[in-house]
C-alpha cells in the first residue's frame, strides 16, 4: 500500500508540475522512502517540527499555509487524485486562483470546516472516477489498474505486484459487469451517482445498501455514534451465514466493511485491515475481522472488501474502464 501510494504521488506531482501553474509544490510526508524517492522529482519537502506530539492534519495544514503565505493553496492527499489527468489539474488550478476566499485531524472533514465555518467557497467537481477515486486499500488500485488516466509509476508499480487472489476477483466483478441480467451488491458508503452510473453504462441489477455516509468527517465514528443495520444482521448470524445469504442475493459484492468496524467500535491495525482486503486470514490478528474474512474467501461469488473509495470512485474507474476508448 505504501508503495502504490507513492507511486500514485509521483505521477500526481509529475503532473502538477506539467501545468506550469503548481509553483511550489511543498511535500509533507512522515517516510524517509517517501522523502527520497518524491524529492527527487522536484518538490520541496517540509517536516513536522519536533516536540508537536501525534501528527494533527490541521497544524499540518496550518504550518504549510503560512510557508507558502498570502495566495491560493491547493492540498492534494497523497494518493487522493490518481487518475486525474494534467488538463483536469489545471483546471482545478485555476478555479482555486479565481475562487473567492476547529481544529482539523484529519482531513475528511477539510472542505465541510472551510465551507461552513471558514466562509470559503466550495466547489464540488463533476462526479468521476478522476475526482473521486482514491487509494485506500489494496482493491482500490486493481479496480483502476486498466483505466486509461492512469500515471506511469503506478502502472509500472502494478504490473510488478498483483496479489493473484485479489486480482481474479476484480477480473470476476469486470465480467459481471459485462454479463447482461447479473446482479451486482453494494454496501458501505455509496451513493445515487455510482448505482445512476452502472445503470447508465450496463446492464445489470444493482442491490446497493447505503449506510453511514459521511461518519469520518461528521466524527460520528470518533463519537462512537456509528450505526448500520447490515453490522447488526451480520453480527446476528455470524459472519459464515451471512456472507451465505449475501451470496444468494448476488453475483459478486463490493463492500465497505469500513462501516461495520465503526459499528462495533473494532478498527483494526492497517495491517490486519489490508491482509483482510487481500483475503489472508491467516495474518490478520483481529478475531472478528479474521473471522468475517474466512466466511469471505469462502464464498462461491467475489466479493471485494475495502473502504469508502472501494464503493465509490474505485468503482467508477472499474466502470470507465469497460468502456471503448
Amino acid at each position: 500500500m505504501a508503495a502504490a501510494r507513492r507511486a500514485a504521488c509521483q505521477d500526481t506531482i509529475n503532473r502538477l508540475i506539467a501545468t506550469g501553474r503548481a509553483d511550489p509544490i511543498l511535500v509533507l510526508a512522515a517516510e524517509d522512502e517517501d522523502r527520497q524517492a518524491l524529492q527527487a522529482i522536484g518538490v520541496t519537502i517540509l517536516r513536522e517540527p519536533e516536540g508537536m506530539g501525534a501528527f494533527h492534519f490541521g497544524r499540518a495544514l496550518a504550518k504549510v499555509a503560512e510557508a507558502v503565505g498570502e495566495g491560493p493553496l491547493a492540498y492534494f492527499g497523497g494518493a487522493s487524485a490518481p487518475l486525474m489527468s494534467g488538463e483536469a489539474l489545471g483546471e482545478v488550478l485555476e478555479q482555486a486562483c479565481n475562487s473567492a476566499g476547529r481544529s482539523i485531524a484529519s482531513d475528511n472533514p477539510l472542505g465541510w470546516l472551510l465551507g461552513r465555518q471558514a466562509g470559503c467557497e466550495v466547489i464540488a467537481l463533476p462526479a468521476t472516477a478522476a475526482t473521486q477515486a482514491d487509494i485506500d486499500t489494496p482493491a482500490d488500485a486493481l479496480l483502476m489498474a486498466r483505466h486509461p488516466g492512469l500515471g506511469r509509476a503506478l502502472t509500472a508499480f502494478l504490473a510488478q505486484r498483483q496479489s493473484a487472489g485479489l486480482l481474479q476477483k476484480v477480473d470476476s466483478l469486470r465480467r459481471l459487469l459485462e454479463t447482461p441480467a447479473s446482479t451486482l451488491a453494494i454496501i458501505g458508503r455509496s451513493s445515487s451517482t455510482i448505482w445512476q452510473s452502472i445503470e447508465r453504462r450496463k446492464q445489470v441489477w444493482v442491490r446497493l445498501f447505503v449506510e453511514e455516509r459521511g461518519m469520518l468527517a461528521s466524527g460520528r465514528a470518533e463519537r462512537g455514534e456509528v450505526r448500520s443495520l447490515i453490522a447488526e444482521l451480520l453480527d446476528d448470524w455470524g459472519p459464515a451465514r451471512f456472507v451465505e445469504r449475501l451470496s444468494t442475493m448476488a453475483d459478486g459484492v463490493l463492500w465497505d466493511n469500513r462501516v461495520w468496524m465503526a459499528h462495533r467500535g473494532l478498527w483494526p491495525s492497517a495491517a490486519d485491515r489490508f491482509a483482510a482486503d487481500l483475503g489472508w486470514p491467516g495474518d490478520v490478528a483481529a478475531v472478528e475481522l479474521a473471522s468475517l474474512t474466512e466466511a469471505v474467501q469462502s464464498a462461491p461469488i467475489p466479493i471485494l472488501t475495502g473502504g469508502h473509495s472501494l464503493v465509490s470512485g474505485s468503482l467508477m474507474a472499474l466502470i470507465e474502464s469497460l468502456e471503448p476508448i
